[in-house]
């Protein structure tokens, strides 16, 4: 088993290349499989070989055509999948830096490919991909981010690596909420069923009956998933079928558990997203987290939604009141308000999103949980452009020009907490990472790996902000942040 590591390269003049040279390096590095090169200089690559080089990862070999960087890690013929950040396509009035603020870039992508397949050796076929939002157009998100380029580059060079959407519902909507278009899809095999009864996390909820929620779902789908003494996940069988899940996701806050890097993005390997909790229905006092203090108004306005979310059809006048209940909520928002969840006081999201890591890491390819770990989990955070303030779908960019990778997922949010000016200790789902007990998560203690920063060698607890302390989301401020020594 290979030692823990956590690397990191900052640099604030760190900038995404342009596609048209599909992010191929600018120099011909020895261990470099591939004959095509960049004219111009390409910085993304260039970091990302440092990230592992700087860890001294294959050390002897490095600088020569042998070098092996992820050996360590993932052993030849090893079935690896990429588990991207790709949310959401680009709305019509969102800038480009705010798109790449919420999605992996392509360059981060492609860098992580090469060296992964050199460790998997030639003929094996490597896969990226997620489950986004059932309403995102994954041609357009492809496209956006630059991911077709990359799969033009391996198919030019008759390389097999392949994107994958893990959707099994998909949804056609527009931006005021009318859907035109419903799909269901078919997989080769039906998603595997993880049961965890009472092990789950969310299963320390079930004595006060909570009526479990996910934005945009039918209720009913969701509670019969999340039931007393049930819990039951539906991942996708191309991840568990995996032996190594490298994580590519962005440096970025999120309304619902304070920020998603490596642990909330493994949300995206759910094939069916109504099986899971994120928040619960009603305030606190009423045994929710859906906001924080009784509202007659919100109360209405979830129940509206309920509602709504459990029509079938796609009717005129369904549409109209599908569109009534987002311009609803949209309004509520606006007006400085807390909805679905999206609050420090959310009790829920981050034992679902454990759950999940968990499921990633003991469950075998059919769903069953086993004693022992069946898969490795890998990790490196695109934070070249970051996200902060309203995330996941509406970050604001921060140009932050920053690379993380870790070989332990719970240790490397972690850093990415101190590094965005948040304390991990008042971040739910970073602090009980390293408590779960049954199937644990953490393969190392808090804070106690030696961290490989621009070279130097410092402790979890020398990392500050950079290039400033991010914004949290507007539920989260004042309840998050680090103190100033």
């Amino acid at each position: 088993m290979a030692e823990p590591v956590l690397s990191i390269v900052s640099n604030a003049a760190l900038e995404y290349p342009g596609a048209e040279e599909y992010y191929s390096p600018y120099e011909k590095y020895p261990e470099y499989r591939h004959g095509h090169l960049a004219k111009k200089p390409n910085q993304v690559y260039a970091a990302v070989r440092d990230v592992f080089a700087q860890a001294d990862l294959d050390g002897k070999r490095f600088n020569t055509p042998d070098w092996n960087p992820l050996g360590a890690f993932i052993p030849p013929r090893s079935r690896v999948f990429l588990l991207c950040n790709f949310v959401c396509h680009r709305r019509p009035t969102e800038s480009r830096q705010a798109f790449q603020s919420k999605c992996t870039h392509a360059s981060v992508l492609r860098a992580v490919l090469d060296y992964v397949l050199i460790a998997v050796g030639r003929g094996v076929t490597v896969r990226f991909g997620n489950a986004p939002l059932q309403s995102c157009n994954w041609e357009k998100v492809i496209e956006e981010t630059g991911a077709s380029r990359v799969l033009d580059f391996y198919a030019h060079q008759n390389v097999p690596v392949e994107a994958c959407d893990l959707r099994l519902f998909v949804c056609q909507q527009d931006m005021l909420g009318a859907i035109s278009r419903v799909e269901h899809r078919r997989a080769s095999e039906p998603p595997p069923e993880t049961y965890f009864g009472n092990e789950s996390l969310l299963a320390e909820l079930d004595a006060a009956n909570p009526r479990f929620r996910v934005t945009d779902y039918d209720p009913k789908r969701t509670e019969a998933c999340q039931a007393a003494g049930q819990h039951i996940y539906l991942p996708s069988r191309s991840i568990l079928e995996s032996d190594v899940i490298f994580s590519v996701p962005k440096l970025k806050t999120h309304e619902k558990v304070g920020l998603t890097c490596g642990l909330k993005g493994l949300v995206g390997a759910i094939a069916l997203k109504d099986c899971l909790a994120h928040h619960r229905f009603g305030p606190p006092n009423e045994g929710g987290d859906e906001y924080p203090q009784r509202s007659t108004g919100l109360r209405l306005l979830s129940k509206f939604e309920d509602w709504v979310c459990s029509q079938n059809g796609r009717g005129h006048g369904l549409n109209v009141l599908r569109m009534l209940d987002r311009n609803a909520r949209r309004l509520v928002v606006r007006a400085g308000g807390v909805i679905a969840g999206a609050w420090h006081g959310n009790d829920t999201a981050w034992r679902m999103t454990l759950d999940i890591a968990r499921i990633l890491t003991y469950a075998d390819a059919d769903g069953s949980l086993k004693d022992r770990p069946q898969r490795r989990h890998l990790l490196l955070v695109d934070g070249i452009v970051g996200g902060e303030g309203d995330g996941p779908l509406a970050p604001r960019p921060v140009k932050s020009g920053l690379l993380l990778f870790s070989s332990d997922l719970a240790q490397g949010d972690q850093a990415c907490c101190r590094l965005i000016g948040f304390d991990p200790e008042k971040v739910p789902l970073v602090r009980e990472a390293f408590r779960v007990k049954t199937y644990p998560i953490a393969s190392v203690k808090p804070d106690s790996s030696p961290v490989f920063f621009n070279g130097r060698v410092v402790s979890l607890a020398e990392l500050r902000p950079l290039p400033r302390t991010f914004l949290p989301p507007r539920g989260w401020r004042g309840h998050v942040e680090l103190r100033r020594a």
